[in-house]
């Protein structure tokens, strides 16, 4: 990953995932204008025996540790000119073998401190099977939905453990982002926006159609995510248009917005928060034709907006509308795609009911990094406003090491793990949830000071030990039996749609004991009352002032 050091601080939020499952960010490519794709990578060669006949063409891969991979499948059409912010259209066939050997474009992406890079034409999909698989094999397929807020990140990723340790398929995606992905204008039409959770679902729909063909069963796929990837498996449990689309979902530290929705460089977006409206999102994407030069008076607002460069609509958009920028970078309500929030789909009973397992880490802090105490109290004014003073009395600076220490216990326990606790609850009304908290807390590269993107003790970080991965440096052998033990949890949930798993503890589901799972180093993982943890993490207060979306 990239130094970010000189990036203001208030931009060192949730896009940055502190994992090596996250976000492939040392990949995007050049600087680009108007909508042409980035050059093709070179081909390397199929290997024998990898030819799988699609409904779109035949496509031939590699085999590299044991597993099968295509990478690089074309699953809608490139949506650019015309069809740039429209619905996913399907690709073009083909009758030549397409050789899936080399990754395609990642979706085009900007975000301060990072080179923009990417293309809007990038909606391709990759294949992880383990060697030998033949199309009778019938494997539970696991869908990744990459996370980086809605706005970085691509499909990219060493998928090898999770295909050879659980004998499964697994599938990424890349889908649109930021502006591309989310701007909605009425001059699209009356459910305009969401374009980038449609594109999640045409992958699915993909996989509905061709994964039998690569020793996947159609019949049993799980959704799974971090972060922004976590927040839209919460949407595509709320989406009547993803409904049959996937059997169990897996939403992964999906809670990181500010509680209060006090300054933060990310649309509100996760699966806690109130989502702008259909109304509130064509106004800023009236704000956004403007700025481009498509505002009052210009006669087809659609066409003009589809004329203007990738570089011109980025550059406008910003981070988008709630952040000094033009138009929405993330979902919003369009009343087709999302009819409403993720909690408020829940409250109604309309939601997709698949057994799910929902999680975040103790520490997660993405709001802010104060070194002082009086920077402290300033950010906790910022963020809570007329609960700060309540909010000091419960987290004196002084009974932690450090400001830093302070806020990170703070941000984490407002923004994230009672916020959990309650999408734990709300999803148990309605189909079975397994909740977790990650407590470890020496995640790599070992080093207090050694990330690039925090100052200080970041703990048990955003996604950071969540160990479906290979990763580098290699683990501890304390850290070694956790990554075992969510590995062997999660592929045994998509198998089986419970993750209690050979040699890890019965893990519970949240509606029958009201309990999480503390997921730990060296063997430590344990069932936590749901209350204990309320209690250590003082969730009568934040929820009692959290908003109702």
């Amino acid at each position: 990953m990239r130094p970010i050091r000189s990036i203001p601080r208030r931009y060192l939020l949730p896009v940055i995932v502190l994992s090596a499952l996250a976000l492939a960010l040392g990949t995007a490519a050049a600087v680009r204008a108007g909508t042409s794709a980035t050059a093709a990578p070179s081909v390397t060669a199929c290997a024998p025996g990898t030819t799988v006949q699609t409904a779109d063409g035949p496509v031939c891969g590699t085999v590299a540790s044991g597993v099968n991979e295509w990478l690089g499948i074309p699953y809608a059409a490139p949506p650019v000119g015309n069809l740039r912010w429209q619905p996913p259209q399907p690709p073009a066939p083909w009758s030549s073998t397409l050789q899936a050997t080399a990754y395609g474009s990642e979706c085009a992406q900007q975000f301060p401190g990072f080179p923009a890079g990417g293309s809007e034409n990038c909606l391709f999909i990759n294949v992880w099977a383990p060697s030998g698989t033949n199309a009778s094999a019938g494997l539970p397929v696991m869908v990744h939905i990459h996370g980086g807020g809605f706005v970085i990140g691509n499909g990219e990723g060493d998928n090898t453990l999770l295909a050879t340790t659980g004998h499964e398929v697994i599938v990424s995606m890349n889908y649109r982002l930021g502006i591309f992905g989310f701007l909605a204008n009425s001059a699209f039409g009356p459910h305009s926006g969401d374009y980038g959770l449609q594109d999640q679902q045409a992958a699915l729909r993909w996989v509905l159609q061709n994964i039998a063909a690569f020793g996947g069963n159609r019949h049993n796929v799980t959704i799974f995510g971090e972060s922004a990837g976590g927040s839209s498996v919460c949407d595509q449990i709320a989406s009547p248009a993803a409904a049959g689309l996937f059997q169990r979902a897996i939403s992964t530290s999906g809670e990181y917005n500010s509680l209060l929705g006090s300054p933060t460089s990310l649309e509100s977006q996760d699966c806690k928060s109130s989502l702008p409206t259909q109304a509130q999102a064509n106004a800023a994407g009236a704000g956004f034709a403007a700025s481009v030069g498509c505002g009052p008076g210009t006669a087809d607002v659609a066409a003009c907006l589809r004329s203007v460069s990738t570089s011109t609509a980025e550059t406008a958009a910003g981070v988008g509308y709630q952040d000094g920028g033009q138009g929405t970078v993330a979902p919003t309500i369009n009343d087709s795609t999302l009819p409403m929030s993720f909690r408020q789909a829940l409250r109604a009973g309309q939601v997709n009911r698949v057994p799910v397992i929902a999680g975040t880490d103790r520490d997660e802090n993405l709001v802010g990094d104060p070194t002082t105490a009086s920077a402290y109290a300033q950010l906790v004014q910022t963020q809570y406003g007329k609960y700060a003073n309540q909010v000091l009395a419960l987290y004196p600076v002084s009974r932690f090491d450090s400001p830093y220490v302070a806020f990170r216990t703070v941000a984490a326990d407002s923004n994230t793990v009672c916020p959990a606790i309650v999408t734990d609850q709300e999803l148990a009304r309605q189909m079975p949830v397994y909740g977790y908290l990650i407590t470890d807390n020496d995640i790599p590269p070992y080093a207090l000071t050694g990330s690039p993107f925090v100052p200080a003790p970041a703990g048990a970080s955003h996604v950071g030990a969540w160990y479906l991965y290979p990763v580098s440096p290699v683990l501890d052998a304390n850290q070694q039996v956790l990554q075992n033990q969510e590995v062997a949890e999660v592929t045994t949930f998509a198998r089986t749609g419970n993750p209690t798993a050979s040699g890890s503890p019965i893990w519970p589901s949240f509606n029958r004991s009201v309990s999480q799972m503390e997921l730990a180093p060296a063997g430590d993982s344990q069932i936590m009352p749901a209350y204990v943890i309320g209690a250590l993490h003082h969730c009568e207060l934040w929820d009692s002032i959290a908003p109702t979306p």
